[in-house]
């Protein structure tokens, strides 16, 4: 079989962030496959991240405008390389990504809604909503009235032509990759040819599998993972557990670098009886280790999640989820958890009380457990290989 040659252009090699996270599991086990893998990348945080060596080139990030000469130095490098196939994530310069649809077969991967948000997360500033338009000039008039990327002014103007002018380059691109149907929808609203989006969900980390399950814990625990930001809800989850009887309420774990909107919460927890436990910052290790504590993860995002790793991350430990329905939350937590309204705390703490039940919850782990099969890192590779390299595929669902 020949050597396959893949040329993945990406932001940062680190370990901060869902994307850094995705390709330090995505790369090595597509090398275990057989691919050849270079990296070139905005900027190397950590070099050893992904398990490969990779270089350099400072193109622009998303708010910084495009240098020529750093284009014609990826085409360069592709020209070079001679790769099968260009992966690009997390790449927001227009001169890069229509260098690299010039040179060679293009797949992007669209991790989240920066692409065709000038805002970056689809959310109204001023009133903490959603945002459901496509990308266009209404979103200077969102500007004025729900204040969008920081309000009417030439910034504004700035980072829409910036947009705009990386969805024309990317009309060069062969294919795209969501994690969701949620983006997938997303895409299309934004004049992508569904022809061209593909729905590859992202894989758990390998030692959510290999190490062994822990049975349900005596205590009745809930965990919270994530960014400790507003739109994460941590605050309406804390809310939602102070509804829970006292004679039943579970304790909260949170794991996440600390912030400080946080102490807010803290202080709020304490007013209203919540038991809560800051873990910090975790390695993945630590994850797997915090996920086994608790009986249950909340996934309370007020905000339009791409996926939420988080939760198939759970479910691979066996460990159901009680969510609100944002994104595409609804898409992965099936019978393994409850999904309910977004920011509806009554139906949030139902649906943990009824989830930490040990009567239910054996038959909701044992859901969870069935669901995570799907999430292996070799089955993410088994769905992308065809996308990446078989010229014949155009959708897959």
């Amino acid at each position: 079989m020949p050597v396959r040659k893949l040329l993945v252009l990406c932001d940062t090699v680190g370990s901060e962030g869902g994307t850094e996270s995705y390709l330090a599991r995505l790369l090595p086990e597509l090398r275990r496959s057989g691919v050849e893998v270079a990296i070139r990348a905005r900027r190397i945080e950590e070099p050893g991240a992904f398990g490969i060596v990779a270089d350099s080139i400072p193109w622009a990030s998303d708010v910084a405008p495009s240098d020529p000469h750093v284009a014609r130095t990826v085409r360069r490098e592709i020209e070079r390389l001679a790769p099968d196939v260009v992966l690009a994530s997390n790449v927001f310069d227009p001169a890069v990504i229509s260098a690299a649809a010039a040179s060679a077969r293009l797949v992007v991967r669209v991790h989240d809604h920066r692409i065709f948000c000038p805002q970056g997360d689809r959310m109204f500033p001023n009133f903490r909503r959603p945002c459901t338009a496509p990308m266009g000039n209404g979103c200077l008039v969102d500007a004025v009235v729900h204040g969008c990327a920081g309000g009417l002014h030439k910034r504004s103007f700035d980072l829409l032509r910036a947009r705009q002018a990386l969805q024309n380059a990317l009309a060069g691109a062969e294919r795209f990759f969501v994690a969701s149907q949620f983006m997938a929808d997303s895409l299309l609203a934004n004049g992508v040819d569904g022809a061209r989006v593909t729905v590859v969900p992202p894989p758990c980390a390998p030692e959510s599998f290999s190490v062994p399950l822990a049975p349900m814990p005596e205590e009745r625990r809930v965990l919270f993972a994530g960014r400790l930001v507003r739109d994460k809800g941590l605050a309406s989850l804390v809310r939602a557990v102070a509804l829970i009887p006292a004679s039943r309420r579970p304790s909260l774990d949170v794991a996440g670098k600390p912030t400080n909107e946080v102490r807010d919460v803290e202080a709020h927890a304490r007013r209203v009886g919540v038991n809560l436990r800051m873990l910090g910052k975790l390695n993945v290790r630590g994850m797997v280790a915090a996920v086994d504590a608790a009986r249950i993860v909340a996934v309370p995002s007020l905000w339009p999640e791409p996926f939420g790793l988080v939760g198939i991350e759970s479910q691979a430990r066996g460990r159901p989820v009680a969510a609100y329905a944002m994104g595409g939350i609804p898409e992965w937590i099936g019978d393994a958890g409850i999904a309910v309204a977004p920011g509806d705390e009554g139906a949030l703490a139902q649906a943990m009380d009824s989830l930490l039940d040990e009567r239910n919850w054996a038959c909701r782990s044992q859901a969870a457990l069935r669901h995570a099969r799907a999430f292996t890192p070799a089955a993410h590779v088994a769905r992308l290989e065809p996308l990446l390299f078989d010229r014949a595929v155009r959708y897959i669902a």
